[in-house]
């Protein structure tokens, strides 16, 4: 199993609707996708996909349900870990408990190939640890000042805490191609000179009003109007992402390395 989190330098950059319509254009590709709602304060995957969430993380701790029975399952057998403040408890797990739950996790390790992580918006304490822990970081971003220079903040927050997991940069809500190379380079740019580091640009989403009419729909692009130009440009991505994994030259970590990195770290 891998672990990619995606992440943003702040909310409104359209973070969960990539994420959802990721694992929908993974889910094409033959692979088994779960994703874990890590955002604390607008804990939302569940209702993109037009589902409510009876239980959570929360429900596993307490030792009330197992991953099995707090899992949700979405369109193309997706399968969707609802986190809430759940996932904030991780950090607070009685050593008792503690066994319970990384069993319940553990399981996961059977039950997907990729687990995606949608982090909380900003450089929370939760979002840094998720970061942490993953194989991979998508980056999504857009265009506007504000976007990036909170994109750019959350980077200098990883460097500044020693976090060396590969990030990769998407740029959504663009106008055109040359729109999404340009705002990849003025974030690159900075990075290489302040930061020292590097970025992978792994695609770009086009500028689509179907976005906002499946958003209302609450139904994902994919499903809703999968012919779409954004979602054209998710699956090219998650061409990419399936294309990383098929041939990895570093080892995944699997669930258990990513369990022990996490929990090190609350």
């Amino acid at each position: 199993m891998r672990v990619i989190a995606v992440t943003s330098g702040k909310g409104g950059v359209g973070k969960t609707n990539f994420t959802v319509n990721l694992a929908l254009a993974l889910a094409e590709t033959g692979k088994r996708i779960i994703i874990l709602d890590g955002d604390l304060g607008l804990a939302n995957v569940d209702i993109a996909f037009g589902l409510t969430a009876r239980y959570t993380i929360e429900h596993i701790i307490s030792g009330e349900k197992t991953i099995e029975q707090i899992l949700l399952t979405g369109p193309r057998g997706i399968g969707i870990i609802p986190g809430g403040s759940g996932v904030q408890a991780l950090a607070n797990v009685d050593r008792d408990k503690l066994t319970n739950v990384l069993t319940n996790l553990g399981r996961l390790e059977d039950m997907t190939d990729i687990l995606i992580i949608d982090t909380g918006a900003g450089l929370g304490h939760t979002v840094t640890n998720f970061l942490r822990a993953a194989d991979d970081i998508i980056l999504v971003t857009t265009p506007e000042p504000t976007a990036l220079i909170d994109a750019y903040g959350l980077l200098k927050a990883l460097k500044s805490e020693a976090i060396e997991v590969p990030i990769h940069v998407v740029t959504n809500r663009v106008r055109t191609e040359a729109d999404a190379l340009a705002t990849f380079k003025r974030l690159e740019t900075a990075v290489h000179k302040f930061l020292d580091g590097s970025l992978d640009f792994m695609g770009w989403i086009y500028d689509d009003p179907n976005v906002g009419r499946s958003v209302m729909q609450q139904e994902p692009l994919g499903i809703s109007f999968p012919t779409s130009p954004a979602y054209k440009c998710i699956q090219w991505i998650a061409g990419t992402v399936a294309g990383i994994y098929q041939r990895p030259p570093r080892q995944a970590g699997g669930v258990r390395n990513f369990l022990s990195k996490l929990l090190r770290s609350l």
